[in-house]
């Protein structure tokens, strides 16, 4: 393909995700592209390279936008089927459905089930997508070779959404809960015992969980936490979407949270939110289809900065940038990109990041 017909090729599948209401992917990539891509120009008589702006070529723009879809449909569908593993051999010890809802105070909530019986028919639809993308990128293709492609795009894509649960938001959603799964993996690997509660110190049915970070004690819906012990340890609580107070008297999001149980309980009977002396590891995630930008990363490090936790606030994102990961290595924080269930050695460095936090916690106490 050329040139044009590599831009007609991008447009004719943006329609598509349009079509399928995944509009937002192509509107992610669209924002990388107005940005365009940082070349450096490296000089033995400079030690800090030269950085240019270029635009991408239309090809570029096509993989751009394969490889969102890719991030969206692709690998949601297997952190998808990861959750739904994880979830059936808990649900198996802690007595509750296998279903997530995810709510805001001021909404009724929106529910997912995660059993194999309905998941693995969209994972099988998604996975057949990799093939096709593979074939709509080659250079030998015209673009009338291209149409019949286009349409077992749409049919395949079509079987592998979600239709109740594909916004960006929702998106996010599942990942939080991918990144929670891995953090009781870590704590279930040093010895902790897991077991699940709501906000009225309830028995779940099936876990709750909040779709914008909120209060701690809020109960408008029986939000769900996960109850850590350690022997002879003081009990933590892992949740999933509440706020935290930094030193400044400024609350902060966290996406994923560990904190000692006895907080938790002051919070919920003071309806005050918890103090970020009393937490031990604090996330902060970024779902994106597109690479990040680094305005993402000065806003993690001015939040990291009012906060220091007893294990560490971490920024964890599915994508990835070179200019975000160079800034926050530069800044000394912790993160991890690309973490999705085909990155075994990512997800594995994380988990054993999180792991050596509670080895150490169990030495402190």
């Amino acid at each position: 393909m050329n040139e044009k017909e590599y831009a007609a090729t991008y447009q004719e599948l943006a329609i598509i995700l349009k079509e399928l209401h995944l509009g937002w992917t192509a509107e992610q990539v669209a924002d990388v592209v107005r940005t365009g891509k940082i070349i450096e120009e490296r000089s033995p008589k400079r030690k800090t390279p030269l950085l240019k702006i270029e635009d991408y070529t239309s090809e570029e723009q096509l993989q751009l936008l394969t490889n969102a879809v890719e991030e969206a449909i692709i690998n949601i569908a297997e952190m998808e089927d990861e959750i739904a593993y994880f979830l059936r051999i808990e649900a198996e010890k802690s007595q509750f459905i296998p279903k997530i809802i995810f709510a805001d105070p001021d909404e009724v909530g929106k529910e997912i089930e995660f059993t194999s019986e309905l998941i693995a028919p969209r994972n099988k639809q998604a996975i057949a997508l990799k093939s096709l993308f593979k074939q709509l990128l080659s250079p030998t293709n015209s673009l009338e070779d291209n149409y019949p492609i286009f349409e077992q795009i749409r049919n395949k894509l079509t079987g592998a959404i979600n239709p109740k649960f594909h916004t960006a938001i929702e998106q996010s959603d599942i990942f939080d809960v991918y990144l929670f799964t891995i953090l009781l993996k870590a704590i279930a690997n040093e010895g902790g015992d897991i077991y699940y509660k709501n906000v009225l110190d309830g028995n779940p049915n099936s876990l709750v969980f909040r779709k914008t970070p909120g209060k701690i004690h809020g109960n408008i819906h029986p939000y769900t936490h996960a109850v850590v012990e350690f022997p002879n340890k003081p009990p933590l609580e892992v949740h999933i979407g509440v706020k935290v107070q930094g030193r400044a008297g400024v609350l902060h999001e966290c996406n994923v949270l560990v904190l000692y149980k006895k907080e938790a309980d002051l919070c919920r009977l003071l309806s005050r939110e918890p103090r970020h002396s009393q937490v031990i590891v604090a996330i902060k995630s970024q779902f994106y289809t597109s690479q990040l930008k680094v305005e993402i990363a000065g806003s993690f490090i001015g939040l990291a900065s009012d906060i220091r936790y007893e294990g560490g606030s971490y920024f964890i994102s599915n994508s990835s940038s070179y200019s975000v990961a160079k800034l926050l290595t530069t800044a000394r924080k912790k993160w991890e990109h690309n973490i999705v269930p085909g990155a075994t050695n990512d997800v594995n460095r994380l988990m054993y990041s999180l792991q050596t936090i509670f080895k150490d916690f169990k030495a402190r106490h």
